[in-house]
């Protein structure tokens, strides 16, 4: 396995501005242990085309010595508005040029859908199969392009690992797979993340890495918060929490998983320090792995 990170656990300064995403590339290739980043398609600076800042960004992470792990691409499928759903799916589609100007063969798509209800009116069952079809075109097209697909565990509408094992199974191709991100499940559903890893550990295609210290009892201080499962969480560097790093590395490994695993979570109050942090301790766990 590989450890890398994800261009969002810069988002603050990103979005404020503070930080350009060459300045992510400079200070993971330089001052973290990663072996690999992760390019979020928000992060393109508007007015210049996102080709020719791709190729800009591949000279200099190849010239820093990392590899783009995967290329992580924002959507909304809007499944029940046939005009933005098809733009979306052509968006996704576009991007995949992007990615093989970047040398990722993998993209992450988000199952996120704009809806016409409010979410607990929808039929989900409705809207898992129009995501899974949309989805579908995406991966056929990536397909002819030599790059597979994973859809993450994100959001509060299709998160649930129930709902992601269906989506595998609707889009039922060789280059679908999940992006999995095993602590959503715990802190957006109350889920088990260990469990959910452990069931789609064979469908996994890329990874998100987070962290937190989780607590049965209320705590003070405005940084923790409740869960769905009733327990109280507040996030850590990672490897420093209690989501069982180790364990989800080993589940992962065990079902043949050899990829990347992407840092996304850092401290507010010290991202670049938090990073730095994150990637020694996975690179380390990684290493453990094989002692």
């Amino acid at each position: 396995m590989k450890a890398g990170v994800c261009s969002y656990c810069f988002n603050a300064p990103l979005v404020a501005g503070e930080m350009s995403f060459m300045d992510v590339i400079e200070f993971v290739g330089g001052e973290t242990e990663a072996d690999c980043i992760e390019p979020l398609s928000r992060y393109w600076a508007a007015g210049t085309p996102e080709i020719e800042q791709a190729r800009a960004a591949k000279e200099r992470i190849d010239a820093l010595g990392l590899a783009v792990s995967c290329y992580t691409l924002d959507s909304d499928f809007a499944v029940y508005d046939d005009e933005k759903n098809a733009e979306c799916i052509e968006q996704c589609k576009a991007r995949l040029e992007t990615a093989r100007v970047l040398g990722t063969n993998t993209i992450r798509i988000d199952p996120r859908t704009s809806l016409p209800c409010e979410p607990d009116e929808a039929d989900l069952d409705d809207v898992l199969v129009r995501i899974s079809e949309s989805m579908s075109e995406v991966a056929a097209a990536a397909a002819k392009k030599g790059i597979t697909v994973g859809v993450e565990n994100h959001g509060t509408l299709l998160g649930r690992t129930a709902q992601v094992e269906k989506m595998i199974e609707m889009v039922d191709r060789a280059n679908f797979g999940v992006n999995i991100d095993p602590t959503n499940f715990r802190n957006v559903f109350g889920e088990d993340h260990v469990e959910a890893a452990r069931r789609l550990a064979k469908h996994v295609v890329h990874v998100h890495a987070k962290d937190f210290y989780i607590r049965a009892e209320p705590q003070e201080g405005d940084e923790w918060r409740q869960i769905p499962s009733g327990e109280y969480v507040r996030r850590a560097v990672g490897g420093e929490g209690d989501a069982q790093w180790p364990l989800l590395l080993r589940i992962l490994k065990e079902a043949g998983y050899d990829g990347t695993v992407s840092l996304e979570i850092s401290d507010p109050n010290d991202i670049k320090g938090s990073v730095a942090k994150g990637v020694a301790n996975l690179k380390r766990m990684i290493r453990e792995l094989v002692d």
